[in-house]
């Protein structure tokens, strides 16, 4: 994303004449995992112990403490509340409107156990869980590490001190279905940030969270990120696109803002037709592989981003070249995941 807002601030500076916008999209990307279309009802369960290892010291390399008049640094590794993200996970999956009925538990099943049970849930309990709570199968919480790493430091930029909070987040869940052995444990890593301001360096980390907050909304995140590996989602992404050039160009502009792709397609195509100029070609076909894709045609948006670097290319446009390059190998990725995401909405019957 750098790099396009990069290429668009110099695209800014030097051409006057022709104007760039932008616009968000939203799309659907597959979950990780893929479930056949009977497995429809899932039940998230709390399968973490109330003393679980913490093993995210083997995954990150700890830093020493640093205290002084104008420097603070330090982590420590904690674990999440397992009941917050097991309710978190569930409402995120409730919220796919993927699965026909999310059932939640977030009871330790756990809790008061000795430590020589096995980890994961035996056959015998899966079977029993399911049953009773009417479910296909089970998705379990594991276990929630947190490494927190605090730091301060004076901000000549901002003339005061500042501290950070960084917190990698990282949730182990399991599926399990009846009558089967339990599936590899999935574990991810993702981050959440805080920062204090202060003139002093104490008041700087005393704006920061407190630990039982960390806690809290750490757990939270574990939940709703995790998600992603069970259900698909959407995400939002920037779209950049011409909008002068000639007369039809700025109407397609208004039918897009209409949200009439299919006119602004017509309209960038006349314009595309009509011209033997390499520039107006080149700004109607990388337009046209916005339209297509808008329209869920991807093989045709790479076509014609293709046709927009090859313009911009012969025009000499380097930058335009390179803006197209970076468009091509999006829409490449979202061909890759389309395949993807189609069979897992089959269970909806429905195109997408």
């Amino acid at each position: 994303m750098k790099k396009v807002l990069f290429i668009l601030a110099c695209l800014t500076l030097l051409w006057g004449c022709q104007s760039i916008d932008q616009l968000s999209i939203d799309y659907l990307l597959p979950a990780e995992m893929s479930f056949p279309n009977q497995l429809r009802k899932v039940a998230v369960v709390n399968n973490m112990a109330e003393e679980a290892p913490i093993t995210l010291n083997s995954h990150f390399t700890d830093k020493p403490d640093v205290n002084s008049r104008l420097q603070f640094q330090k982590t420590q590794y904690l674990l999440g509340e397992s009941n917050t993200t097991t309710e978190a996970l569930a409402q995120a999956l409730a919220d796919g409107d993927y699965f026909d009925m999310v059932i939640i538990c977030d009871s330790a099943l756990r809790a008061g156990k000795p430590e020589k049970r096995p980890h994961t849930l035996t056959t015998e309990e899966v079977n029993t869980l399911t049953e009773q709570l009417g479910a296909d199968f089970l998705i379990a919480i594991e276990n929630v590490e947190l490494r927190v790493e605090q730091q301060a430091s004076p901000n000549v930029y901002f003339g005061m001190f500042v501290a950070n909070s960084d917190v990698k987040v990282s949730p182990t869940v399991r599926v399990y279905l009846p009558h089967q052995s339990p599936r590899t444990a999935i574990t991810k890593v993702d981050s959440i940030f805080w920062q204090g301001f202060g003139q002093e360096i104490n008041e700087a980390i005393h704006d920061l969270p407190n630990q039982q907050r960390v806690i809290k909304e750490a757990s939270l995140y574990a939940g709703e990120f995790i998600a992603k590996s069970f259900v698909p989602y959407w995400e939002t992404a920037n779209r950049l696109y011409f909008t002068n050039g000639s007369v039809a160009m700025r109407d397609a502009v208004v039918s897009l803002k209409e949200d009439n792709w299919e006119e602004a397609v017509r309209l960038w195509e006349k314009t595309f037709n009509e011209t033997k100029n390499n520039k107006k070609k080149m700004y109607a076909s990388y337009n046209l592989a916005l339209g297509y894709e808008m329209l869920e045609k991807i093989e045709d948006a790479i076509d014609w981003a293709t046709k927009a670097q090859q313009y911009a290319m012969q025009a000499k446009e380097a930058e335009i070249a390179q803006l197209a390059g970076v468009y091509l190998q999006q829409l490449n990725e979202r061909k890759q995941s389309y395949a993807s995401v189609k069979m897992q909405m089959q269970r909806f019957e429905e195109e997408f």
